[in-house]
């Protein structure tokens, strides 16, 4: 048994030789065109960013509940009404930009992608550096805004997002390429990871909602700098027949604007299905459930995510009919959403669970989903995304789907992937710890919001009934704020644990840890610089072949052929 346990989890192929990089920092880490390199760096800079972007809703939080406080960051700008809208602004910008695109995707599939298909690189190694520093400078452009005046700023945040665009375009062209032809030797598409799947996908959904972005941005730019009319209110008037609603305003911006947003949900969130379900699977020991679903799945929530950018547009004069069809469209999200969660239950229905913190964070992202998921079965009704609604409600949703779910799939597979990029691991004790004060938090700050905009939508015309509801609001708020504080300060020991772990964490003295199935843990840890080494690894089966009979270690790694199989099994005999 203990030989076949050594035969299964450790590759035979020559991969621990020599990987070390040569040259000098420059070289290593600004200049370098390895996809590793640019993957962490992507990382680096959604930790960076996350952080910062945190930063910027305590002080929005404490201004919202305490008006008449001084903020620190705001106090020496004057504390005026643009400034805190500018903060707002530069947090939504930041976490949906640099935290929830950057993250999953450009950090997680530029490290991962090519190890999992069996290639050595991404298709457009230059093109992939290019991306990465033109998302920098977008950092830069965005960050600055918050401190130049506001005509300027204005001009420099439809700058950055322009640029952010490109970079993201970029990154979709490259992975879609990678997928579509540098898979190794074997990869058939049934044998792509989900996690691939999820990357792809995302990909396509990215080409096209970015491009839309792009265009809207170049058009608003052309109107404030070359005095174009591309989103002219008074050009749309002058040109309108006789007898045309004189008060009648143009929606064009507001319709590209949705076209992306919409989208950009499903761009944060389907690297975050792949993941977890990867996760699921790996750590309940069992194949993924109707795999060939999931995928299918995957893309209905691409496709039906690209559609329904109108519910949006309800109140801004759509056809009458318009609202009907969205709310449909909207509603058809559940049917992806469903396949999705019953695979993950059947995947650990009877399962052998492990319960590290990898997997607790996938158990929390699949309760995060869940509760974020019925609410917007309220929105997807057309009179409840009318104006009238608080924006507690939609903020409530938006958070706990978008955000914090998102945020629970980037943690989960950042202690799971960990051992494989650092060579060490991090604390599970310390990372237990913080998922369930996050975990706790989280509920407490956002299910409370969703109580806040009901209560708006409520109709109370006594007087003592419009007391009540005003205080009930305001101690709300109050409890809000403090679970608000007491999450941001758990932040504080993940980053502890991750300092820590990074330099001083145990040491990972074998290639699988995780006992899984993917090719990239046939590779030392931390991978070599040109990844598998002399030989090109080959491809034999599935990417979830767990409990698998009368073998050892219960699963069979993609790259084992059936004679090695077969020698395994003998072995554990």
């Amino acid at each position: 048994m203990q030989g076949s346990s050594n035969y299964m989890a450790t590759d035979h192929s020559g991969t621990n030789h020599d990987g070390s990089p040569h040259g000098g920092f420059l070289s290593h880490y600004v200049f370098s065109t390895d996809h590793k390199v640019i993957g962490l760096n992507y990382l680096w800079l959604a930790l960076f960013s996350v952080f910062l972007g945190m930063a910027m809703s305590l002080l929005i939080r404490i201004h919202s509940v305490w008006p008449g406080v001084h903020l620190p960051f705001l106090s020496g700008l004057g504390d005026s009404p643009d400034h805190f809208a500018a903060l707002t602004t530069l947090h939504g910008s930041l976490m949906v930009f640099l935290v929830l695109t950057a993250a999953p995707q450009a950090g997680f599939g530029n490290y991962f992608l090519p190890l999992q298909i069996g290639a050595r690189e991404m298709a457009f190694p230059k093109l992939n550096l290019l991306a990465f520093w033109a998302t920098v400078a977008s950092f830069l452009g965005l960050t600055i805004t918050f401190l130049i005046l506001a005509y300027t700023a204005i001009t420099l945040w439809i700058v950055s997002v322009a640029i952010f665009c490109t970079a993201s375009l970029a990154n979709a062209l490259n992975c879609s390429v990678t997928v579509i032809d540098l898979r190794g030797q074997g990869m058939t598409l049934p044998r792509l990871p989900l996690t691939v799947w999820a990357w792809f996908i995302n990909a396509i959904l990215g080409m096209l909602i970015f491009s839309i972005l792009l265009a809207a941005c170049v058009c608003l730019l052309s109107d404030r700098i070359l005095s174009t009319h591309f989103f002219s209110v008074m050009n749309f008037v002058a040109n309108q027949p006789a007898g045309a609603i004189a008060t009648a305003v143009p929606v064009l911006w507001r319709r590209l604007f949705w076209f992306f947003a919409q989208g950009e949900v499903y761009v944060a969130m389907l690297p975050c299905f792949g993941l977890i379900t990867h996760l699921i699977s790996t750590f309940s020991r069992k194949p993924v459930w109707r795999e060939r679903f999931v995928v299918l799945a995957l893309f209905g929530m691409g496709v039906f995510g690209f559609c329904v950018w109108g519910q949006h547009m309800f109140s801004s004069g759509m056809n009458p009919f318009s609202p009907l069809v969205f709310s449909l469209l909207a509603s058809s999200l559940g049917v992806p959403a469903t396949i999705l969660l019953i695979s993950w239950i059947e995947t650990l229905w009877d399962a052998r669970v492990r319960l590290n913190t990898a997997m607790l964070f996938a158990l929390g992202f699949i309760s995060l989903f869940l509760s974020g998921g019925l609410s917007g079965i309220f929105l997807a009704r057309h009179d409840l995304a009318s104006p009238a609604v608080s924006e507690d409600f939609v903020t409530g949703h938006f958070h706990l789907v978008m955000g914090v779910a998102a945020t629970f799939a980037i943690l989960g597979a950042l202690f799971f992937w960990f051992p494989k990029m650092f060579g060490r691991r991090l604390n599970e004790s310390l990372g237990k710890i913080h998922f369930w004060l996050t975990f706790a938090g989280v509920y407490c700050v956002f299910m409370p919001m969703h109580w806040l905009g009901l209560m708006a939508h409520s109709r109370v015309s006594s007087a003592n009934g419009l007391a009540s509801v005003a205080a009930a609001g305001s101690s709300i708020r109050n409890f809000i704020t403090g679970a608000i504080l007491l999450t941001a300060l758990a932040q504080g020991l993940f980053l502890a644990n991750f300092l820590w772990s990074l330099f001083r964490g145990e040491r990972v003295l074998e290639n699988n840890p995780w006992r899984a199935t993917i090719l990239e843990w046939t590779v030392s840890s931390p991978p070599p610089t040109d990844d598998f080494g002399p030989s090109d690894p080959v491809v034999y089966r599935g990417a979830y072949e767990f409990s698998v009979p009368e073998v050892a270690e219960d699963f069979v790694p993609q790259h084992f052929a059936a004679g090695q199989v077969v020698k395994a099994r003998e072995s554990g005999e």
